[in-house]
């Protein structure tokens, strides 16, 4: 009590140094006070109550929308991710709606909501006998066995296709003859031409309005899907992707092969680079996915003709040779010693090879890093390089055959003063 009465300032001490006793007065005046204390402390206590449900709230919430797509892989119903617990106290209630729900399905026919039993289910490849577009046929003969044998029939196929004006389908009938012969007669049918997609459903000139589509027009799968229905085809987008997959793979075996040989045995100029990509691999034996794997794509700019890509697994030495091996021209590269097999190699009897040229950008670098580390030689170069290639600017837009002798007056002297004459191999 007395600690009490110090707190609140009403303390006396007499002259003999003993502390009396509080008054009536004082020890109510005291009481309300406490009173009053209790009331605020209590309103703080609610306060801090209520503050800490609403964060309770806010955090279960915040819990639901971070794992809300874990806890729906377990089956768990979007109603109990919303409510939580408090369906737990309505189960009951559940249980009524649920049997309501039920019986009002079992009034119902189910014979509408199921598909026909006798409805066979589609297997194989598609029959196109049954198709309302048209019909485009093709009589396959053979001239010499039409005067020296006989006729007995033709096996047909059938295949899509495309022509202007629309689809319609490709009726092929192939001749059969019967030849005599001393042990009997003989069966010989005419050989078909040879077919980009061997025994297809498509026929070409469907898979290349597929692919003018996709690349051409930016139309995909899915959208031409819609479209080719609309007009009475039914062509899915599985389908379309396996052709498109297999076209490419017969286009880079056919004529991006023959393309990279000829442009081997006959550019004079091809500017390469390699890009590295994450590449996802096949699944295992087992059917699990593995982990992503880096590959190298070259790409190969031709005489400013065409451009050439390459896929390999690893950035090689052997893989530059097998793609660049043969090749006389000058060959613009970065400086990676993956190209100096090209240049270096046994002595040859004449000077004919490769003449590899650099990268201005890559031999920008070195100076830049030099002007980082204050040397002066390094801002002198970047003051260089960027003269060359604002001198070559003023006549990007000319002719090669005018274009040459510009270079000859305007850059020559430049890149003679950044690298000397002993050292320039080849002029721009």
């Amino acid at each position: 009590m007395i600690a009490f009465v110090y707190r609140y300032g009403v303390a006396r001490t007499s002259s003999d140094g003993a502390t009396p006793e509080p008054s009536p007065a004082e020890l109510a005046a005291i009481v309300s006070t406490f009173q009053a204390e209790l009331v605020a402390v209590k309103a703080q206590n609610e306060s801090l109550r209520e503050t800490l449900l609403n964060l309770s709230h806010e955090n279960e919430l915040l819990k639901r929308r971070i794992y809300g797509n874990k806890t729906e892989r377990t089956h768990t119903s979007e109603l109990q991710l919303t409510l939580g617990s408090l369906l737990d106290a309505e189960k009951q209630l559940q249980k009524e709606l649920d049997e309501a729900v039920a019986k009002a399905h079992g009034t119902s026919d189910e014979d509408e909501t199921k598909p026909p039993a006798d409805k066979p289910k589609p297997k194989g490849r598609r029959d196109l006998s049954t198709s309302d577009l048209p019909r485009f046929l093709l009589e396959i003969l053979d001239e010499d066995l039409e005067r020296t044998a006989k006729r007995i029939g033709f096996d047909e196929s059938l295949q899509l296709m495309f022509r202007r004006g629309g689809f319609s389908v490709l009726v092929k009938r192939t001749a059969k003859y019967e030849l005599p012969g001393k042990d009997g007669p003989t069966v010989l049918g005419v050989e078909t031409p040879k077919s980009l997609f061997r025994r297809g459903l498509l026929h070409s000139s469907v898979v290349a309005h597929i692919l003018v589509q996709k690349f051409s027009l930016g139309v995909p799968h899915h959208r031409l899907e819609q479209h080719l229905a609309d007009q009475g085809v039914e062509l899915g987008r599985g389908i379309m992707c396996r052709y498109v997959e297999e076209a490419g793979s017969t286009l880079g075996a056919t004529i991006v092969h023959a393309l990279w040989q000829d442009a081997v045995q006959n550019a004079g100029v091809i500017s390469t680079d390699a890009t590295s990509a994450m590449v996802q691999p096949e699944k295992s034996k087992d059917g699990q996915r593995q982990a992503c794997k880096k590959g190298h794509f070259f790409t190969a700019v031709v005489d400013c003709d065409h451009v050439l890509f390459a896929y390999t697994e690893r950035h090689t030495q052997e893989f530059v040779k097998k793609l660049f091996g043969g090749f006389n021209g000058f060959l613009q590269c970065d400086a990676s010693n993956v190209y100096d097999v090209l240049e270096r190699g046994p002595p040859q009897d004449t000077d004919e090879g490769v003449s590899l040229v650099g990268c201005w950008a890559h031999c920008r670098r070195y100076f830049f890093e030099a002007a980082v580390c204050h040397y002066p030689v390094g801002v002198q170069g970047l003051m260089r390089i960027r003269a060359i290639y604002a001198a070559d600017d003023a006549f990007r837009t000319l002719p090669p055959a005018k274009r040459k002798p510009m270079r000859d007056q305007h850059l020559r002297p430049l890149i003679d003063g950044l690298c000397g004459p002993e050292q320039r191999r080849c002029v721009p």
